[in-house]
Order: structure tokens, then sequence, then C-alpha cells
């Protein structure tokens, strides 16, 4: 899926008119001929990555204050 990030931004994200492409996996369980339920997981961290966003580099520097604070 494609998107531009605009108007008042999306998941904390400021809108910048950024184009961002999402991968996601959608299941569903069916019983009976109806859907009964629906999973939807969206890869956030290539999101974030596109924006130039290190997210798994902010939680380092976050677990580094946590210790020296501790």
């Amino acid at each position: 899926m494609a998107a531009t990030i605009s108007g008042d931004g999306w998941l904390g994200i400021a809108p910048a008119g950024q184009k961002i492409t999402m991968r996601s996996l959608d299941f569903w369980r069916c019983e009976n001929g109806l859907i009964r339920e629906n999973w939807v997981l969206v890869d956030l961290l290539h999101v974030y990555r596109q924006i130039g966003v290190d997210v798994l580099a902010r939680m380092r520097e976050f677990n580094k204050a946590r210790r020296v604070s501790a």
C-alpha cells in the first residue's frame, strides 16, 4: 500500500508530504461461511525507516539512559 503523510499526520508522524509504502499481512478466520476474526499486522519499523527514524537506535539510547539512572 502507498500513502502520503498529510493533513493532521498519522500515528504521531508530522505531515510533511512524505510518500511511504506500508507492508502488511491480513489474516481472516471464517466459521460457517462468516468472517469471525481478522488480524492485520503492519510493518511500522519499515514505515519509520522511510521517514528517517531509526526506532531500534532510539530504543538502545532509551535503555542506556535507564541503566544510568537506575
